[in-house]
C-alpha cells in the first residue's frame, strides 16, 4: 500500500494505497485493530452493512449467465445487478480482461452476481478512526497490552518460522509480527467481505478506474495460474485486501511467497505464507537490515523546534545540536541519515526517524500507521517504553477549525495548499513559520489555542 498526499499529522489524508487500508484512506491518526476482546483495526466504526447483502456466489451447478451456451469468441453477458452503471462497466471490463488473456471462466467467477456496495460502506473507507484518532489515542490502542502479549505469545509459538523468515529477508521479525498485529490481530479477522466486490465497485465508479480494474486482473491472474481460489477472495476487508497480511491482489501478485513450499501462496490459512510474503514486500521495499526505524529522543532546554520539518541530518549532527537517546542505548552510526518528528509538537515524545520508517510507511501510508507498528515491534521485543507521555490533556481543533487555520495561514501568505481540514505535513510547515514569525515555539503543532491565534491574525 503506498500512498501520496500531504503528510498527516494530526487528523488524516487522502489516499494512494497498497494494502487494506492503504488503498482507500491514507493519514496520520488512526486505531488499529485489536486483538480479541478489543476492535479491528480494518473495520470501521461503526461497522459496515455485512457483505452477503447484494454479493450473490453464482451456484456451484448452475452456469454462469455469460456462459451457457456460449463460446470463448462470445462476449460475456451478467444479469443485472440493478445498477445500470455498474452493468455497463463490468460489460467494459469483462471485454478487457479477455483482451488482457485472462480465462473466461475466471472472468465470470469474479465479475458474475457483483453488486456495487452502497454508499455507506464507501463513504466508511474514508472515515477509518485512523485518521480522526489523535495520534496519542492511536497509539495507545495499536501498541496495547493485549496485543503486546499476544504478539509475544505468537513469535514463540511460532519461533521456527520466525527464524526462517529473519535468516530469508531483511526485515526483522518484530516488525513483521507486529505488522500481522495490526493488520490482523495476528490472524483473528481477516474480513468477510468479497473483494471482487469491493474492487469493482471503486472501478464502476470512475474512482482511479485504471488502478482498480488492474487490481481485478491481478486477482484473476492469481486465480489462473493456481495461486489461489475465488472463494478466498471472497474473504477480504470492505477495501479489497486479503489475507492475514492484507494484501492487495497487486501486491500478492508481486510479492506472494509460498514459504511452506506446497504449492499454494496462501495468506488467508497459512500464517508463515502471509507473513514471508509481508517481509518479502517489506524486503522490496527496500528495508534496511541492521538499521533502527526510529529513536526516541530527548530534546533539550532552548531546542529550535522548528528543526523538526521533516527534512534529515545524520545522527552526529543531531547529537551536536543536543539531541540524545531517551530509552535506547544509541541512536545507531554517526552516518544514518534522520529526520526528527515531533507528533504531539513540543508536548509530547519526539523521534528520529530513519529510513526504516518510510518502508513502513509502503505498507500504509500513514505516520501514526508506521509509528504504531514501530512503538509496537519495539514492545513486543521487550524494548523500553516511551520515556515521555503523550499529552491527553490537550484539545486538538476539530476539523472545522483546522479549515479556519488553513485560511488563514493562507491569507497571511504561508502558503499551505488546499484547506480541507486535514493537518498535514504543509499544514504544520505554515504554522511553523507562523510561529517563529509572531516569536512563538515552532513546533508546528495546532493546538485550539494556536488557531486561534492564526485565525485572529488574519482578520
Amino acid at each position: 500500500m503506498a500512498r501520496n498526499a500531504e503528510r498527516p499529522v494530526i487528523f488524516a489524508f487522502r489516499p494512494v494505497a497498497r494494502s487494506a487500508v492503504a488503498l482507500l484512506a491514507a493519514g496520520l491518526f488512526a486505531a488499529a485493530c485489536q486483538d480479541a476482546p478489543e476492535a479491528s483495526p480494518k473495520a470501521p466504526s461503526p461497522k459496515p452493512p455485512a457483505p452477503s447483502s447484494g454479493t450473490a456466489k453464482p451456484p456451484a451447478t448452475t452456469p454462469s449467465s455469460g456462459s451457457s451456451g456460449s463460446t470463448s469468441s462470445q462476449p460475456i453477458t451478467f444479469k443485472t445487478s440493478g445498477d445500470a452503471t455498474f452493468d455497463a462497466w463490468r460489460k467494459t471490463f469483462a471485454a478487457k480482461a479477455a483482451a488482457a488473456g485472462r480465462k473466461r471462466a475466471t472472468i465470470i467467477s469474479v465479475l458474475d452476481g457483483l453488486t456495487p456496495l452502497d454508499q455507506q460502506v464507501q463513504i466508511a473507507a474514508f472515515e477509518q478512526p485512523e485518521f480522526t484518532k489523535a495520534i496519542w489515542d492511536y497509539v495507545k490502542s495499536a501498541a496495547s497490552p493485549t496485543r503486546v502479549s499476544n504478539g509475544q505469545q505468537k513469535m514463540a509459538d511460532n519461533a521456527a518460522v520466525f527464524s526462517a523468515i529473519e535468516q530469508t529477508y531483511a526485515t526483522p521479525r518484530e516488525i513483521v509480527a507486529a505488522i500481522w498485529g495490526m493488520e490482523s490481530s495476528y490472524g483473528a479477522f481477516i474480513g468477510d467481505y468479497d473483494a471482487a466486490r469491493a474492487i469493482a465497485t471503486q472501478a464502476a465508479e470512475n474512482n482511479r478506474r485504471s488502478f482498480y480494474e488492474g487490481e481485478l486482473i491481478a486477482m484473476m491472474q492469481l486465480i489462473d495460474d493456481g495461486s489461489t481460489t475465488r472463494d478466498e477472495f471472497r474473504k477480504a476487508s470492505w477495501a479489497g485486501a486479503v489475507g492475514q497480511t492484507q494484501f492487495m491482489p497487486s501486491t500478492f501478485l508481486a510479492n506472494g511467497q509460498d514459504f511452506d513450499k506446497d504449492g499454494k501462496k496462501d495468506i488467508w490459512n497459512d500464517a508463515g505464507d502471509a507473513l514471508a510474503t509481508a517481509a518479502n514486500y517489506l524486503t522490496n521495499s527496500g528495508w534496511k537490515k541492521g538499521e533502527p526505524w526510529g529513536v526516541e529522543t530527548t530534546i533539550p532546554q532552548g531546542f529550535d523546534y522548528s528543526l523538526g520539518d521533516g527534512s534529515k541530518k545524520t545522527v552526529a549532527q543531531w547529537k551536536s545540536l543536543g539531541l540524545s537517546p531517551a530509552g535506547a542505548t544509541s541512536f545507531g552510526a554517526d552516518n544514518l541519515m534522520a529526520e526528527l518528528f515531533l507528533p504531539a509538537g513540543s508536548y509530547g515524545p519526539a523521534f528520529l526517524l530513519y529510513d526504516n520508517f518510510n518502508v513502513i510507511k509502503k505498507y500504509n501510508n500513514a505516520d501514526s500507521y508506521a509509528l504504531s507498528v514501530g512503538l509496537l515491534a519495539d514492545k513486543i521485543a521487550g524494548r523500553p517504553d516511551l520515556s515521555r507521555p503523550w499529552p491527553t490533556n490537550i484539545t486538538l481543533p476539530n476539523a472545522q477549525q483546522v479549515t479556519d487555520l488553513q485560511n488563514g495561514l493562507n491569507k497571511l501568505g504561508y502558503n499551505v495548499g488546499a484547506a480541507d481540514g486535514v493537518v498535514g505535513r504543509n499544514t504544520r510547515a505554515g504554522l511553523q513559520k507562523f510561529q517563529k514569525d509572531h516569536g512563538l515555539m515552532a513546533d508546528g503543532f495546532p493546538t485550539t489555542e494556536m488557531v486561534a491565534k492564526v485565525v485572529d491574525a488574519a482578520k
